[in-house]
């Protein structure tokens, strides 16, 4: 069963990709000069398909999490990380071009991740109401 600490898991392993993706996409279009052609689109593209995992993912994840720990402010970055994603995805090159893309969606991953860990830890201290809970917690 997907559960916010799950969710948070993935969520923080899809903006790593993603900052890898920003650090290692401009070393391989200096290296691989065949790979510039098309490497915009790809860009664009893959920002764009990275957001279909990312919303879900995060707003369940977070929605989840502050369900349960009731820490509503832990929400408030991951806000702001999901905004800084989906506009770099759509308006990114355009607004910041090229390196400045990268910045801003490495800055709104990361952004996001910092929220999915703090959601995460504040689910593993939270304790649980219900004397018949079958979660483990971390405390």
């Amino acid at each position: 069963m997907l559960n916010s600490n799950t969710l948070d898991k993935f969520a923080i392993l899809l903006s790593g990709v993603c900052l890898v993706h920003c650090l290692l996409t401009p070393i391989l279009i200096t290296l691989l000069p065949i790979v510039s052609s098309s490497s915009l689109v790809e860009d664009i593209l893959f920002h764009q398909l990275m957001l279909w995992a990312v919303l879900p993912t995060s707003v369940i994840a977070l929605f989840l999490g502050c369900r349960k720990h009731k820490q509503f402010m832990i929400a408030a970055p991951g806000i702001v990380g999901i905004s800084i994603l989906v506009a770099v995805a759509f308006f990114g090159h355009a607004w910041f071009g090229i390196v400045g893309e990268k910045v801003a969606t490495s800055v709104g991953g990361l952004v996001l991740a910092l929220s999915h860990y703090l959601n995460y830890r504040a689910c593993q201290d939270a304790t649980c109401e219900d004397n018949n809970c079958a979660t483990k917690h971390h405390h």
